[in-house]
Parts: structure tokens; C-alpha cells; sequence
């Protein structure tokens, strides 16, 4: 990871009670669907070059395959700016391997993209091939890692990067690229086969699932622009990118992640990079093709409308918050205009209250861990919490101390959302935190006695 780059956390997903599952999904309780954390690494590396005792530069076979291999790139680079798939394609080895055939659907896919930008960084070397993997590809291949960046015109507002190792083989007509499988390589939007890319007013809806069920998710999208804009206010990047995977496999490779156990509770997620102490400049939505579908339509305008508070929020702050303001931020968006009882939607949590075994404190990082425990009550109980001080302050106070927090300085450049948000309290409120939190607390045992 580059030190000047942070991966931000990747946003959560909405949540809604089991008491309501019946109208809302089929096999799926919109409580149980939540989002995960992810985190990428950047590579860094230099070369020197070798220098005779009489100081005539001598260029090492290092050193020439590093420019043979850079120069592959920048032909790639150039193929997608001109449309030449030939020109891509004859960077690629072998016409009947599998490698090949996914390399013609990753340009095809990629000019369907409305590309802005599209490039590839510095060519570093990556660990050598074990003997088994060289006795396969041959004596001389090796492996390379590079950085990319793209950008999707008209929504992102700087280029995005990717990541991507290549296993490159000498031929008679030069260098060659074989594989990307002898490293990490990512999968990208532009990896999923049969890819489309549907436009909305506001949106574009990238992905391999049904063209109809990407077309109902443009025009909720759309929609949820409004509601999140009402709320939040308009000082965000409201052209958003949503991507639509079309199984649950290529949903876990987009997230980083190596098989998709603990993802039945993530409907979506919100993810994207950000410069510390700047605002996100490229987010990008991903749906979990299995529990999004199950949930019926207002469940998926719940998720939408929620995701798309923290693409809002994200791109308009400079800093992280609590998970629980972030996440109770998020729910109070998506639910607004939603004609169910705090009640109804909060009931499992309402139940444990009931039960003596009620939070104690406000949810933290923990509590949203999936591998963990189950996540729906801390997803109420942040809700409420957000609902709790709506309640008693108005909604512009909260938005106003979410971005007070959201804007606190950094103590020698380590983010602190936790101690800004005790700080904010009673400057916002006049009260402090933990004075709140017994209010909250008490406001739990309120609703928990009224549906009991």
C-alpha cells in the first residue's frame, strides 16, 4: 500500500428486522444484509542498472525485460484508446489458451466502458516462478507486477487504480503475456463476462447480471439520488457507478476476498479508495447478486438509498466517523419515507433488550464483523441511535454533527473518529457522550416495553 494511500473502509449495507421478513424477501431478512471491510496493497520497487569497471553502461537482462514488459503495456494501453483489438491481442501469447480467451473478453469489455482514462504505471518485478510453474511456461518466463489507473468520464472525479501481475514468456516475435495467475491480479468490473454497461439519469449500472434486473436497479438509483440529496444536502458526487455481478463468486473476488462464506448477510457494498484527509473520488456500489434479489422492491430502495448515503457522505467529508454514525447515518436515509415502525424494524434488537441483553454501548468496528456474530442489531441499534438524537435535536443538527466529526483534525496523522465524536457532542448537543448513551439506552428500553 502505498503510504500516502489509505483504502477506506468499505461502507455497510441497510438492515431490517426479522418481524418484517415476510413482506419484504422470499429466504432473506434485510437485517441480515450486511456489508465487510476489504483493503488492497500497492507494490513499490526500484531498479538500478549495472556499470562496467570502464563505466560504459551495460543494461542488465533485468532491466531489458522490465522495458520489453513496459512496452507490452503501453501498447495495451494504447490498444484501449483506439478501439485496435489486434493490437491488444498481440500482446498475448498462445491463440487457443484460456488466458487468450479471457484477455478478448476483457477488451471487449473494457470499449464498452465510457473510459476516461486508461494506463498502466511502472513495471516492477514480482517474486520469481517456482520450478514447477517454469518447468510449465518455460525457463525464461517470469512474472511482473504493474499499477493501472482508469477512469469512468462523467462519474469518477480521478482515476481509479488496479492491480494486476503478468507472467510474460519469450517468443521468437519478442515478449509475450501468458498469464495472470502467478500473482495477484484482482478481478475487475471489466473481467465479468458478458458485461454491460446501462446508463441512467444519474447512474451507470456496470455488470453481467440480467439486462432487466440492471435496468430496475438504474431506476433506483436514480431515484434514491433525491432522497439521499434531501437529507444530506447536495454537495456530493451524485453520478454513481454501480456494479452488478452475476454470481456470488464474482461478488467475493470483487470484494478481495477468497470464497464468499459470510457474504449471504451483504446485499451490497460501498467501496473505493481515498487519499488520506481528501474526499472519495470514484466509489463504486457492488450488489451481491443472490441477497439483493431476495429482498422484495422496498427492501432493495432501503439498501440503495443507504449505500448511496455513504457514497454521499464519502465523497463530501475528508474523514472517517464511527461505525455506528456511519451506519445509523446511513439506515436513518434509507428508511426515511418508509412507512414502517422503528418498532417492526428494530425487533430482534428490541428482543434482547427485552431479554436483559441489550447494548451497553454504542456499536463499534467489532459488532459489524460477520465472521463474528450477527450484525442486524448492531445495525439498530445505530440506527436508533442516529433516530434517538433526530429525535431530540432535528435532522440538520445531526447531519451538521456527522460533519463536524467527519472534518475533525488528525492527531499526528492518525485518524481518531471515536475521541472526535465524544469531542462534538456536547459542542453540538450540550451533552456528552456518555450522557447520551444512557439516553439511548433508555429510549431502547422505551421500545422494547411498547412492542413487547
Amino acid at each position: 500500500m502505498s503510504r500516502a494511500r489509505r483504502v477506506a473502509a468499505i461502507a455497510l449495507c441497510a438492515a431490517f428486522a426479522v418481524g418484517i421478513a415476510g413482506q419484504l424477501s422470499g429466504k432473506l431478512d434485510l437485517p441480515r444484509t450486511i456489508g465487510l471491510q476489504q483493503s488492497a496493497v500497492k507494490g513499490s520497487g526500484a531498479n538500478s542498472t549495472n556499470q562496467a569497471a570502464s563505466s560504459v553502461p551495460k543494461v542488465d537482462g533485468q532491466m531489458a525485460r522490465l522495458a520489453a514488459a513496459q512496452d507490452l503495456l503501453s501498447a495495451r494501453a494504447a490498444a484501449v484508446k483506439t478501439g485496435s483489438k489486434s493490437s491488444w491481442m498481440a500482446t498475448v501469447d498462445l491463440p487457443d489458451s484460456a488466458f487468450r480467451g479471457r484477455q478478448s473478453v476483457e477488451f471487449d469489455n473494457l470499449i464498452k466502458l465510457p473510459l476516461g482514462h486508461f494506463s498502466y504505471g511502472a513495471v516492477q518485478s514480482a517474486p520469481a516462478l517456482n520450478a514447477t510453474r517454469t518447468r510449465q511456461v518455460g525457463p525464461k518466463a517470469w512474472a511482473a507486477t504493474v499499477t493501472g489507473t482508469y477512469s469512468l468520464a462523467g462519474f469518477d472525479l480521478s482515476p481509479q487504480s488496479f492491480e494486476a501481475t503478468y507472467t510474460l514468456v519469450l517468443r521468437p516475435g519478442g515478449w509475450r503475456i501468458a498469464d495472470d495467475t502467478d500473482g495477484a491480479t484482482p478481478l475487475q468490473m471489466w473481467d465479468l463476462p458478458g458485461l454491460r454497461a446501462l446508463r441512467g439519469r444519474s447512474s451507470i449500472v456496470v455488470g453481467n447480471a440480467p439486462e432487466a434486473r440492471m435496468r430496475d436497479y438504474g431506476t433506483i438509483v436514480d431515484s434514491a439520488i433525491g432522497r439521499v440529496s434531501g437529507v444530506w444536502g447536495t454537495d456530493w458526487n451524485s453520478h454513481v457507478v454501480i456494479v452488478t455481478p452475476s454470481t456470488n463468486e464474482e461478488f467475493a473476488k470483487l470484494l478481495l476476498r477468497s470464497s464468499a462464506k459470510g457474504l449471504d448477510q451483504v446485499a451490497a457494498v460501498t467501496q473505493g479508495s481515498i487519499e488520506a484527509g481528501s474526499k472519495a473520488r470514484g466509489d463504486r456500489v457492488v450488489i451481491n447478486p443472490k441477497a439483493f434479489t431476495a429482498l422484495q422492491l422496498i427492501g432493495r430502495r432501503v439498501v440503495i438509498t443507504h449505500e448511496l448515503t455513504h457514497v454521499a457522505a464519502r465523497s463530501s467529508t475528508t474523514g472517517p466517523v464511527p461505525i455506528w454514525l456511519t451506519e445509523g447515518m446511513a439506515d436513518y436515509v434509507g428508511y426515511s419515507g418508509v412507512d414502517l415502525s422503528r418498532e417492526r424494524v428494530a425487533s430482534e434488537l428490541l428482543a434482547l433488550v427485552r431479554a436483559g441483553k441489550g447494548p451497553t454501548a454504542l456499536p463499534t468496528e467489532v459488532d459489524f464483523d460477520p465472521s463474528r456474530s450477527t450484525i442486524a442489531p448492531s445495525y439498530s441499534g445505530s440506527w436508533l441511535a442516529v433516530c434517538h438524537l433526530v429525535d431530540l435535536y432535528g435532522q440538520a443538527k445531526v447531519v451538521a454533527f456527522y460533519r463536524v466529526v467527519a472534518s475533525a483534525q488528525t492527531a499526528g496523522g492518525a485518524a481518531q473518529p471515536d475521541a472526535a465524536a465524544a469531542r462534538a457532542f456536547p459542542r453540538s448537543f450540550g451533552m456528552t457522550e456518555a450522557q447520551f448513551v444512557d439516553s439511548w439506552r433508555s429510549y431502547l428500553r422505551t421500545l422494547a416495553r411498547a412492542q413487547g
